[in-house]
């Protein structure tokens, strides 16, 4: 038998707060925010105010995209153009643009707990929140 431990919506608030208030920062570039378990599924999402259905739409395909490969969507991006291959040939619905990252143990790759996605500003803007999101997260639960 397998005990797996499970991104719960506290964790993923804690996510979800530390983007908002980073993003916030800058109110005139609106961001969308996801969170998924490690099947890709969704604890929880916001958007700030002017954020558009696209970013939505993205910001929860990087969520899953993280979560399903166990990377973060940019190292996705290099894997994927080392070999010539493109998200789809892997997970179907997934994407290699920069803003997701894979929630795990600090120091430990091995499990994936879950997926933060966030769209509306550029991937590098992006990739910066979602990590700011994985700090949070993973403080809530480690410490």
């Amino acid at each position: 038998m397998f005990t797996r431990e499970v991104l719960g919506l506290k964790e993923a608030k804690a996510a979800v707060e530390a983007i908002l208030e980073e993003a916030s920062k800058d109110p005139r570039q609106p961001v969308s925010i996801a969170i998924v378990d490690h099947q890709g599924e969704l604890v929880c999402a916001a958007r700030m105010d002017g954020a558009t259905p696209m970013f939505n739409y993205m910001a929860l395909k990087k969520a899953r995209s993280s979560a399903t490969t166990g990377k973060n969507t940019r190292d996705w991006l290099e894997f994927l153009g080392k070999r010539n291959y493109t998200p789809h040939d892997f997970v179907p619905e997934a994407t290699r643009i920069p803003g997701g990252a894979a929630v795990v143990k600090p120091g430990d790759n091995a499990i994936v707990f879950g997926g933060i996605g966030v769209s509306g500003r550029t991937g590098n803007e992006d990739e910066a929140l979602s990590i700011t999101g994985l700090k949070a997260t993973q403080k809530a639960v480690w410490g």
